[in-house]
């Protein structure tokens, strides 16, 4: 048994709902002309039964086109998001990449400011041994 692809059953689908649109037509004209002879109640009743089970037949199909409609646009929308979290994730990584980049800067500055932060205190205070041996 083979298994048939979506698009296969929705063109099944649509070429049956079409089959069933002609038939209930076709059956509506019966009603019609067995209503207007006025008799066989029992024909009427049958061909009235056939309208329900084709007009049951004919919102099913339209269900299942509107079902595969929805799962179509789900699967286009999930598609979507799958790109976009890829986007994201490497756009996350990418912002990480600089945080760490950035840290690294800023680790090599504060080492920068505390060393010239000491050469300042030691030349400070050189100078005031200088003063203090000028002044004695």
């Amino acid at each position: 048994m083979t298994q048939m692809t979506q698009e296969e059953i929705v063109a099944n689908t649509k070429t049956v709902l079409q089959g069933l649109e002609a038939l209930r037509l076709e059956h509506v004209s019966l009603m019609t002309g067995l209503r207007e002879a006025r008799h066989d109640t029992e024909k009427s009743d049958i061909v009235q039964k056939n309208i329900d089970s084709i007009e049951l037949g004919l919102g099913e199909a339209q269900v299942m086109l509107a079902l595969v409609s929805h799962l179509q646009n789900v699967e286009a929308e999930k598609q979507k998001l799958r790109t976009q979290v890829r986007r994201l994730c490497q756009e996350n990584a990418w912002l990480r990449d600089e945080l760490a980049n950035t840290q690294q800067k800023l680790q090599a500055s504060e080492q920068t400011v505390a060393q010239l932060e000491e050469e300042k205190k030691h030349l400070e205070f050189i100078n005031s041994i200088r003063k203090y041996d000028e002044n004695q």
